[in-house]
């Protein structure tokens, strides 16, 4: 029988702190009824009591590296209140085990099946398609760079007329100025481009006084990517690769499947943050190996203001076997055949020094100069309400994160020093999870 999750990951799956403490208000058996659990398909059910006069009916698969939810209640959170009310009870125990499904549960995991099987479908039909033609394949595929190539002349064109005329006029970097050059490189099929693009605005505006240095820098970059693609055939093959992603050329999960590197470890989940993109809701969740200590970057998508369907409890340890994409930094990955492992609880992760971090994020910059962050661990670090973070050096390091992060960090540290993983960049520190006593928290 599959080992159940503990509270401190089913918390960790909380889009937000409100969602966490309603949760928890429900995480008591009062307001379910009809629950159980079965153990074969990892299914997890109840109805729910709420104002209504129907309860909600509350569905989740609880199988590893495939969490999903399914909730009537009209909440846009994945995982809903209920949901993270459904999963603590099932923590604790207090949910029974059961051979039978109810017919509602049984329709949705069938649903969940097709869908799956429709996907892959479509993915091997493209697959032999392109087999079958491949000379209308490399077509396309020219049509496509043609295409990308004039819109980042354009870019190019754009970016030296702005560092002509000056960058003192803020109108010139607002959104509505911005926004229609990046939409010209939508339409030119490069889709990575013109969200960097779209960033300026942001660049422009969150930086305080450093907004020139912040947006020189990502002009420097934008120019440094459009130079690229001009030279992509003389790049070695994976800082082509690099340059592809950059630009937004994705690669299907069934290539990298096939020519990824595999490492298969114990991986720890470190951390998970959702941010809006282009239209989407993006969640990147970061894990490291225990024996190989290769950190790895899981990304998934879901629809505007929807929360993204793949979820690992932040804490949690997974033996899996990791596909990494090919890249000058093989950071991404997928997660095939994951199983989590209950037999070795995780407990905090080995961290370093803030100029360890520094060093790493340098050396990551040196290989992949549009690399915006990198994954740290920081040992004896204790926060301060000033927003920094001060490790067992006495290095400090601006926090970049919300005053609701900085005060549950803060609660967690209670002045003491604490494990921090987030995110480095030249910026600062983004704090993602705090680990007191061995128990990862989620900021």
């Amino acid at each position: 029988m599959a080992e159940r999750w503990t509270a401190a990951q089913v918390n960790s799956l909380a889009p937000d702190a409100a969602s966490q403490k309603a949760g928890a208000k429900l995480g008591v058996p009062g307001p379910w009824s009809d629950t159980g659990y079965q153990d074969a398909e990892r299914l997890l059910w109840g109805d729910c009591k709420g104002s209504g006069s129907k309860p909600y009916q509350v569905t989740v698969s609880v199988a590893d590296s495939d969490t999903a939810y399914q909730c009537t209640c009209p909440s846009r959170k994945f995982p809903c209140k209920h949901a993270l009310g459904l999963l603590l009870l099932w923590a604790a125990g207090t949910i029974a085990d059961t051979e039978t499904l109810p017919d509602r549960v049984e329709a949705w995991a069938e649903s969940r099946r097709d869908r799956a099987e429709k996907s892959a479908a479509r993915s091997a039909a493209k697959a032999e398609k392109a087999a079958a033609d491949p000379e209308g394949a490399a077509k396309r595929a020219a049509q496509r760079a043609e295409r990308i190539g004039t819109g980042l002349a354009d870019l190019d064109r754009w970016l030296t007329d702005q560092i002509a005329v000056g960058i003192s006029d803020s109108a010139a970097l607002s959104y509505s100025a911005v926004d229609p050059v990046a939409k010209r490189l939508v339409d030119a099929q490069a889709p990575g481009v013109a969200g960097r693009v779209r960033m300026l605005a942001s660049a422009r505006s969150s930086s305080g006084d450093a907004w020139p240095d912040a947006v020189l820098a990502e002009f420097a970059r934008l120019h440094l990517l459009c130079q690229a693609w001009t030279r992509l055939t003389d790049l070695p093959p994976a800082m082509q690769d690099t340059v592809r992603r950059r630009i937004g050329i994705s690669v299907d999960a069934d290539t990298v499947r096939r020519d990824g590197e595999r490492v298969a470890d114990r991986w720890h989940v470190l951390g998970s943050r959702d941010r809006a993109a282009d239209k989407l809701t993006e969640r990147r969740i970061w894990l490291r190996g225990a024996e190989s200590g290769r950190p790895a970057m899981l990304l998934a998508f879901g629809a505007m203001q929807q929360a993204p369907t793949l979820a690992l409890p932040v804490g949690a340890l997974y033996r899996a076997e990791m596909v990494f994409h090919s890249e000058v930094l093989p950071l991404r990955a997928q997660m095939e055949s994951g199983e989590f492992d209950s037999a070795n609880p995780a407990g905090a992760p080995a961290g370093g020094t803030l100029q360890a971090a520094a060093d790493e994020f340098a050396a990551a910059l040196a290989s992949d100069p549009w690399q915006e962050g990198w994954p740290v661990v920081i040992a004896d670090a204790v926060p301060d309400r000033d927003g920094e973070l001060t490790d067992g050096e006495g290095r400090r390091v601006p926090l970049l994160c919300e005053d609701s992060a900085l005060w549950r960090l803060l609660a967690v540290s209670g002045g003491h020093p604490v494990t921090v993983f987030g995110e480095y960049s030249d910026a600062g520190l983004e704090p993602l999870t705090v680990w007191a006593e061995g128990a990862a928290v989620a900021l």
